[in-house]
């Protein structure tokens, strides 16, 4: 269950928006085919951009992939009940096609009801057909102060996966320059070769 929670991060409240550092026990998780930045370990919970997403590159995980059925989306918020109480649970969860750049097609929005340090998610049936780069967000428009907030990592990334904005334009990198960290933020997804790879793939069928 819960530990203690650790001190406040002034520094990184300096560099973006509210963050606050946690001791948690790490997710245990049990979905291993799912599509995952964050390293499992609670580090800090976060209340910073109306907007906060994961940017999913699906050759991240399977190289030659081009799109991606998203079957279900799932999300780790984190209640401070002392400090920083939500003045609401209810949350809109979105997809978007969209790169690096940002967002830019929406292809569903569903809102659900935050947990407290316990997943929750979106089944999508059927599934939602997505590009090959594509976006799973929290919207938080119906809170006065970015709540429900989001847990994330503090795993040092090579690729900035995790970003966070408060007019859907600009896009800013979520964590510490140099220690960029992911949201608890991931989605079950079939991934979708491209066309050349089915064709090549049906030709070594017919041969074999």
């Amino acid at each position: 269950m819960k530990n203690a929670i650790a001190i406040l991060a002034v520094l990184s409240l300096v560099v973006f928006a509210g963050q606050v550092a946690v001791d948690l026990d790490p997710i245990q998780r049990t979905d291993a085919d799912w599509l995952v930045y964050d390293d499992g370990s609670p580090a800090f919970y976060t209340w910073g951009g109306m907007y906060r997403g994961v940017w999913f590159n699906v050759e991240d995980f399977v190289p030659g992939m081009a799109a991606a059925d998203v079957q279900e989306s799932k999300f780790w918020f984190y209640h401070d009940e002392v400090d920083h109480v939500w003045d609401t649970s209810d949350v809109y969860v979105e997809i978007w096609n969209g790169d690096v750049m940002g967002p830019m097609t929406q292809l569903d929005q569903t809102m659900i009801t935050a947990l407290d340090y316990a997943p929750v998610g979106v089944v999508y049936s059927p599934a939602i057909e997505a590009e090959g780069n594509f976006w799973v967000l929290c919207n938080v428009e119906m809170s006065g102060g970015g709540w429900p907030s989001i847990l994330g990592d503090d795993m040092i990334s090579a690729t900035t996966h995790s970003y966070y904005s408060d007019d859907f334009i600009v896009w800013s990198p979520w964590g510490d320059p140099g220690a960029f960290g992911d949201y608890f933020i991931s989605c079950l997804a079939d991934l979708i070769p491209s066309a050349l790879d089915n064709t090549t793939w049906g030709s070594l069928k017919a041969t074999f």
